[in-house]
């Protein structure tokens, strides 16, 4: 992985072509989970898709999904409140943005070389939608894999089972820092 500042606040973002197999893997992956969990398909329309409008009341029983809708209050009724209101847009936005990062990507559309490098220019109009993408991929491995605290850290790495997998988290990590970070400092040079 490389990345680059360019003008304008964006950055251009050079994965292998092994590491974009594996993030647009990723991402069908979590597409799929969140898929599974919907109750309405998907609506083309990204300003209605984005309305908090529909869900069910009970948290969902997948660590993974779980994780990435948790309950917004302690009480059980006004938890599944708020679930039945805004779980469905939620889960619409993230199923967006996942899409928008593997069409960025553009390695399941098969439109270049298997060995070639993976360019992709993130700006700061799709910086959102890849945060909340890496950010999900990692909530969905660490609920998975039961990745709570640094010690779970440390034990699952050091675990012949999970290393790999932690490996992949700690990759996914480095990716958003840097992202982060590259942008972060380009908004503040384009700024003062």
């Amino acid at each position: 992985m490389r990345l680059k500042p360019l003008p304008g606040g964006s950055l251009r973002l050079r994965l292998e072509a092994d590491e974009a197999a594996m993030l647009d893997q990723l991402v069908s992956q979590l597409t799929r989970l969140l898929s599974s969990h919907s109750g309405t398909a998907l609506d083309p329309d990204p300003l209605f898709a984005s309305l908090e409008v529909g869900g069910s009341d009970e948290p969902p029983e997948d660590p993974a999904l779980a994780r990435l809708f948790p309950d917004a209050y302690e009480g059980d009724d006004d938890a599944a409140q708020f679930r039945r209101v805004t779980e469905q847009g939620l889960l619409n936005r993230k199923l967006q943005d996942a899409l928008e990062v593997t069409a960025a990507l553009g390695v399941s559309d098969g439109s270049g070389p298997a060995s070639a490098p993976v360019d992709v220019t993130v700006t700061p109009a799709t910086l959102p939608a890849w945060v909340r993408t890496l950010t999900a991929l990692r909530l969905a491995i660490a609920a998975r894999i039961g990745l709570d605290s640094e010690e779970d850290h440390e034990r699952l790495a050091a675990d012949e089972e999970t290393r790999g997998t932690v490996l992949v988290f700690d990759w996914l990590a480095a990716i958003l820092d840097s992202v982060l970070a590259i942008m972060s400092a380009s908004g503040e040079a384009a700024g003062g």
